[in-house]
């Protein structure tokens, strides 16, 4: 017998990206949302009122907004600050992607590909979030208060 090589494709191929309308005049979105940077997943979707979105599926981007590495008080944040209706791109968790960002940021691929560039993205997200833009006097000098 012989063994047929199945090339597995990539999480890149498999983005889905869905428009969000408001379920009501009260401007309720019909997803609701998990995760986030604060709790080492990446945001998923926790409930979904259908239009292509499944739960659990991750997100990826929020109105061209790339939300990888964001808590998850930002990404709600830019959910109501987003026109309607609300462009999402997700994915669904697989082996390489799945809902652990600690897991994927310690993971080494290929310098320059879309899993490093996404890490860097990541990476970059979490800067911003972590380090912050005032330092007391005595641990830094030179920074004028």
């Amino acid at each position: 017998m012989s063994k047929v090589a199945v090339k597995k494709l990539h999480w890149q191929s498999k983005v889905q990206e869905t428009s969000v309308p408001l379920v009501d005049s009260s401007g309720e979105l019909g997803i609701g949302i998990g995760g986030g940077a604060d709790y080492g997943e990446f945001p998923f979707i926790t409930a979904a009122a259908g239009g292509g979105i499944t739960v659990g599926d991750i997100i990826l981007e929020i109105g061209g907004t790339p939300i990888l590495g964001l808590t998850l008080g930002d990404v709600r944040g830019l959910l109501n600050s987003c026109p309607h209706p609300i462009r999402i791109k997700t994915v669904s968790p697989g082996s390489t992607l799945c809902r652990d960002l600690r897991l994927y940021l310690s993971k080494c691929f290929t310098l320059g590909s879309a899993d490093s560039q996404l890490q860097q993205m990541i990476r970059e997200n979490l800067y911003l979030r972590a380090v912050p833009c005032e330092y007391p006097k005595k641990y830094c000098p030179e920074v004028a208060l």
